[in-house]
């Protein structure tokens, strides 16, 4: 089986130069990124007994073309992730709040994450310009020359 092609080319995902998230509570944070992974890293928090790691995943665009916000969740006392059944499962994929904005609300366990996210891009254009330059000039020997 040949692996799936990404849906958002990594070419693309290199152009973000930051991802800021505003929280309802006007809270703002810039996420981090992983060298070779197509997320955007949200600090961790604590839910209970797990400590949870959302990130935007930028090779899985939800319904309204936008990065599914994924949710990891970590044991405190082993630092292992858990598995995904359950409530874990049904919070594990969040798609974003169709509209306008960039929205996510993340829920599990009583414990809720409202937010907006604001991507900075990286333009660039090039341009390219040739010049060419031409001269003449009729050479003649002095001994030639008549007196």
């Amino acid at each position: 089986m040949r692996p799936m092609k990404p849906i958002f080319p990594k070419e693309l995902q290199d152009n973000i130069a930051s991802v800021t998230v505003t929280f309802d509570d006007g809270d703002v944070r810039t996420l981090s990124t992983r060298d070779g992974s197509g997320h955007h890293f949200f600090e961790r928090f604590p839910v209970g007994d797990d400590d949870v790691q959302l990130r935007l995943d930028w090779q899985h665009l939800d319904s309204n073309g936008q990065p599914m916000l994924d949710a990891d969740f970590i044991d405190r006392k082993t630092g292992n992730h858990r598995r995904l059944h359950g409530k874990r499962r049904q919070a594990h994929h969040t798609s974003s709040i169709p509209g306008a904005a960039r929205r996510y609300e993340w829920e599990f366990d009583g414990s809720s994450r409202r937010f907006t996210v604001a991507v900075t891009w990286l333009a660039s254009a090039s341009e390219k310009a040739d010049a060419s330059v031409s001269c003449s000039a009729d050479v003649s020997r002095g001994a030639d020359r008549k007196p």
